[in-house]
């Protein structure tokens, strides 16, 4: 809270950015999966005035701050910086799913990620923070202020006629008027505006992608351990059932769900550097499939909140499976990984 009143005093709450030298906007927007501590962040950035989508970037990230409200800025901001920094190009402006100076301490997460970029920013939430208004009248372009303890924090801005109204903010580097004159800009048709309305549909979409690819793995065998061991799921541990060569990565499989090629427990490879103990269990995350001509594919997955580098271990497995005598047609792709997923889903 200290650092948010500190920080607010650098929030500059002037500027007009001209219609005739922005060209592009962004929205952006966080997704989170709480169960799991992550959250996916997306960025769309539209070009000005058609507000057809130039680029969209989304990513998956760990979250390490817990959920405090007027501090959840803390939560999403290093999410969004890590979408940004895979940005190609540059918007001159960016509007944020959010309050930025309508905070209680003049310092919401508009403000915290319009400081951080130092861009043009705007706050435009659905839902009211902090502070009182007047009732505004029903048409499109109806504001109003909202006040608290006597100061001007924001505005109510009717983006359409009878509908409900948005809540307007001071991020960085713009003023009111102008943060009011471009959310109307940037909603023709909708509530929300076009750059914030398409980052929560990308934001949405990331994380139900995140979940879908997501699996409880059980650990069989350890990276670099002789011996082939299974998961019994009658009998609730991992049993010996025959010599093989180390992998050259963690095995196991995914709890649960049936591959309908060989009838048994969808097989998975962990690329982890961390230690494992047979039969542990642990939520994964799919990125690939390796493809077997006899349809006994090999997930691919990396720990939930550690992305180690892949660079060599798809071809070491591989190998390792070519030197077994076995036919294979080639590593997939996460598409080809869900679809798999999909299927022994609804199978099992």
């Amino acid at each position: 809270m200290q650092l948010q009143r500190e920080l607010a005093a650098r929030v500059i709450r002037r500027g007009s950015p001209s219609t005739r030298r922005v060209r592009l906007v962004a929205g952006s927007d966080v997704a989170f999966d709480r169960p799991h501590r992550r959250a996916a962040g997306a960025i769309v950035v539209l070009a000005y005035p058609s507000l057809e989508v130039v680029e969209r970037v989304t990513v998956e990230a760990p979250v390490a701050f817990p959920y405090v409200p007027g501090l959840l800025s803390f939560r999403e901001t290093p999410v969004l910086l890590g979408a940004f920094e895979k940005l190609r190009s540059t918007p001159e402006l960016l509007m944020v799913d959010g309050h930025g100076y309508a905070h209680p301490r003049r310092f919401g997460f508009a403000c915290h990620v319009g400081l951080l970029l130092d861009i043009p920013t705007i706050g435009v939430a659905k839902s009211r923070l902090v502070g009182a208004s007047k009732r505004l009248a029903l048409r499109r372009g109806a504001r109003a202020d909202l006040v608290d303890h006597s100061e001007v924090i924001g505005s109510l801005i009717r983006t359409r006629d009878r509908i409900r109204p948005v809540y307007v903010s001071i991020g960085h580097r713009i003023s009111l008027e102008a943060a009011e004159r471009w959310t109307l800009a940037c909603a023709p048709r909708y509530r929300v505006p076009e750059p914030t309305r398409l980052a929560d549909r990308a934001a949405g979409e990331a994380k139900r992608r995140m979940l879908e690819a997501t699996v409880d793995m059980i650990v069989e065998q350890r990276a670099g351990e002789e011996g082939r061991w299974e998961w019994v799921p009658e009998d609730g541990e991992v049993v010996f059932r025959h010599d093989l060569d180390p992998m050259p990565a963690h095995y196991g499989c995914v709890d649960g769900v049936y591959n309908p090629a060989d009838g048994e427990l969808l097989d998975v490879h962990l690329i982890d550097r961390g230690e494992r103990d047979r039969g542990e269990r642990l939520p994964a995350r799919i990125v690939d499939v390796l493809q077997r001509g006899d349809g006994d594919h090999k997930l691919l997955a990396v720990p939930l909140h550690a992305t180690p580098p892949l660079d060599g271990v798809r071809d070491r497995i591989w190998h390792w499976y070519v030197a077994h005598g076995k036919h294979l047609v080639g590593w997939g792709g996460e598409e080809a990984a869900l679809a798999l997923l999909r299927t022994c889903r609804e199978g099992s």
